[in-house]
């Protein structure tokens, strides 16, 4: 059994009544374990013949490079990336330029999404602006193929240690989780991120929760001792790491078969998307906080994957513009200014919600008047101050700033700090 080999921070024994910490000291957990937790989790895996670099980060990988080498200046060997998003596989170029010429493993359809990153570069660029509030549109433009490709699984020996790679569609469709069985030893990728499961993202592509839960319960029947996560605290402890996973598989579970149901029973995307709620003893735990997703946006999610585009309102099949739509609405109201004073009287009398309804309708009518568009700005203010999902605060956030330009006011920068790293 490996031991620690020194206290740290990012390690909890107990999940349950854990915080949540998603940056940490760069530092060695277990004698042949280092983890540099900097909002992205990199692992590297000390073997004999040499290291294994597990998620090597953001494009500038410089500062993982050198906190490594601080803790071992073995060679290379291998570099894995559990996914292909942004902060976890576009880190590599610092070995490489470093001299190290490591073989790189993904799964199969991480190629397939760099050519579609590099196809689709300025529309990934912007939505990184409006989740995260960057000051520009940001997105990575070089890219290391990987060199030994997975489809299902694949085991590879390295030194003295077997390390075993399982393929999954969770968050992504490429997804990789590592077992390590002679430490015992669970590398999940971002199959585990201390959060709810981000597989509703309004802004992405197709992600898959049921493929997720099955994913989260075979690594639960592993027996793992040790479990080290995309995003967040390390977990030791088997039974603490038992529950983790099962609680998580649960979580989706619970939603997944309410939207089947409710599907199968008829009803319309708009009633399942405000009828079905996670369950709320789960929904406490410290690792289910709905603080970068939300249950609601799994919904929807589901209804993609499962059904088609079409909401269930026969008029949006074909139908008029937003902004023709509006002009009506707003004629009906005896023109803008009506709409503008109600959505001021939902506001001040606490429905910020259907407030934003009445600001759209108004901005979106007469985008040259300044009471639509300072009605706009307050609500999406209010909407932005209410709302702990990070996801729906960058869109309340980029629907403030485009108020805020219309009336030549200076625009409300992002708070998240680090979160703003460009996660996605």
């Amino acid at each position: 059994m490996t031991t620690t080999t020194t206290a740290h921070d990012m390690v909890t024994t107990d999940p349950l009544h854990a915080t949540p910490r998603f940056f940490g000291r760069p530092a060695p957990l277990t004698d042949d374990v280092f983890v540099h937790p900097v909002f992205i989790n990199t692992y590297v895996l000390r073997t004999g013949d040499g290291l294994v670099l597990i998620d090597p980060g953001f494009t500038n990988g410089a500062g993982v490079l050198a906190a490594v080498r601080a803790w071992s200046d073995a060679p290379l060997h291998t570099a894995v990336y559990t996914h292909g998003h942004a902060d976890h596989a576009f880190g590599v170029q610092a070995w490489l330029q470093a001299g190290a010429r490591p073989q790189i493993v993904a799964q199969e359809r991480c190629v397939e999404r760099f050519h579609r990153y590099r196809l689709m570069h300025g529309q990934n660029a912007r939505i990184n602006q409006r989740q995260f509030g960057l000051p520009e549109p940001i997105f990575p433009r070089h890219f290391d193929f990987p060199t030994l490709l997975v489809r299902d699984q694949l085991t590879q020996r390295v030194g003295d240690l077997e390390i075993r790679y399982r393929a999954a569609r969770g968050e992504t469709d490429d997804a990789l989780w590592l077992w390590v069985p002679a430490r015992r030893y669970l590398f999940t990728g971002d199959l585990v991120i201390w959060q709810v499961p981000n597989c509703g993202n309004p802004q992405k592509v197709q992600r898959y929760p049921e493929d997720w839960a099955d994913a989260l319960e075979a690594m639960a029947a592993l027996g793992a001792e040790w479990l080290f996560p995309g995003h967040g605290l390390v977990i030791q402890g088997e039974a603490a790491i038992r529950t983790f996973l099962t609680d998580t598989a649960r979580y989706l579970r619970v939603i997944i078969e309410q939207v089947r149901t409710r599907m199968n029973a008829g009803e319309s995307p708009e009633d399942i998307v405000h009828a079905v709620r996670p369950d709320p003893e789960l929904a406490a735990r410290p690792y289910l906080q709905a603080t970068y997703d939300h249950p609601q946006f799994i919904v929807h999610n589901l209804l993609r994957l499962w059904g088609g585009w079409w909401n269930g309102n026969a008029a949006d099949l074909l139908p008029a513009t937003t902004a023709a739509q509006a002009r009506e609405i707003a004629m009906l109201a005896g023109g803008v200014k009506g709409v503008v004073a109600r959505g001021r009287e939902l506001l001040s009398g606490g429905d910020p919600v259907m407030a934003s309804h009445l600001a759209e309708w108004a901005a979106r009518a007469a985008p040259e008047e300044r009471e639509a568009q300072a009605l706009k700005r307050d609500v999406y203010a209010r909407r932005l101050a209410d709302a702990d999902c990070l996801m729906a605060r960058g869109i309340f956030r980029a629907a403030l700033n485009d108020a805020e330009g219309a009336l030549g006011e200076p625009l409300t920068a992002a708070a998240e700090g680090g979160m703003a790293l460009m996660r996605r």
